[in-house]
This record gives structure tokens, sequence and C-alpha cells, in this order.
């Protein structure tokens, strides 16, 4: 489920996709679900995005660095987004954020607050037709998404090809 990349944990954490439809992701209101509390995954080269989300971590107080993966989230997050999370106190969190939790079978979930309910946070993914049936408390809860990036492709080799006469 873990495993580690340059410093930082690796997470199979959540589903995403890099950016779908560009003004898709743009709006606070992705698939019927508010995401405007969301940071937007910001498209750089893989150098950069790391040199970046690692800054971020440095400088932000009980933050941390993970790489998501799986598809729930799309359009918001593509698999292989890097993103930078910080510990949060339960009773500041907000609708609209995208929180990760540890569910009852033990898996790390990356999803949107949807609703505040009387035994903790209702949380989806963008792709998913219902929200989680299990909520999100302060037991459970690891951390809130603080800022994203998205690694761009590294460039194509440069190929030469001539033609025989």
């Amino acid at each position: 489920m873990f495993r580690r990349a340059s410093g930082f944990l690796a997470i199979m954490a959540f589903g995403a996709g890099l950016t779908g439809a560009a003004g898709e992701t743009d709006a606070p209101w992705i698939r019927g679900i508010f995401t405007g509390r969301s940071p937007r995954a910001v498209a750089l080269t893989e150098t950069e995005a790391w040199r970046r989300a690692s800054t971020a971590a440095e400088r932000t107080p009980d933050s941390f660095v993970l790489v998501g993966s799986g598809r729930s989230m799309q359009p918001l997050y593509a698999p292989g987004t890097i993103l930078v999370l910080q510990q949060f106190p339960y009773e500041l969190l907000e609708r609209g954020q995208t929180v990760l939790y540890r569910n009852q079978a033990r898996k790390i979930v990356a999803h949107v607050l949807v609703a505040k309910a009387r035994d903790g946070w209702r949380v989806a993914g963008l792709n998913n037709r219902d929200h989680d049936m299990e909520p999100v408390s302060a037991g459970n809860i690891v951390g809130v998404v603080i800022a994203a990036f998205a690694p761009l492709p590294g460039p194509a080799p440069v190929r030469l090809a001539s033609l025989a006469r």
C-alpha cells in the first residue's frame, strides 16, 4: 500500500484525472460535488513539481507529501499527482476540502468533504455514484490536501531518421 519515492511516501490513496476538461476542474463544483476548498493541481515538470511540493511541506507545520493513484477523484487529481497534506484539526474541516482518511478496512482514501453529520463528515469521490458509507471522524482523518502538483510527461526523445535513396 505504501512505497518510498524520492524520500517521500507515495500512497495508493485516491483516484484522479489530470485535467479532464480543463474548465471542469476550474469550477468550484465538479460533477455535482462542491470542491471549492480543494486546491487545483498545478501542472509542472516532474522535477519542479517535486521541488515545489518539498518546499511547501518543509515550510508548513505538520505537513507531508504523498503521490496518489486510482480514479475516484478524476478530473480534479490524476494518478501520479503529487499532493501536499497537512494534519488538520478536525473541528476546522470545511465542506469542499479534499481529505485523506483511513477506512475500516485500513485503506487510505482521499475524497471530498460533502456534508457534516452527527457521526462525522460524509465524503465522496468525484467518480463515485454515492458518498462513502463510512464517515470521516477525528479518529480516522490523516490530513487535508493543501497543494497539488501534476507532473508533466518528460520531453519525447529526439529521433532522427534518414531516407535511403
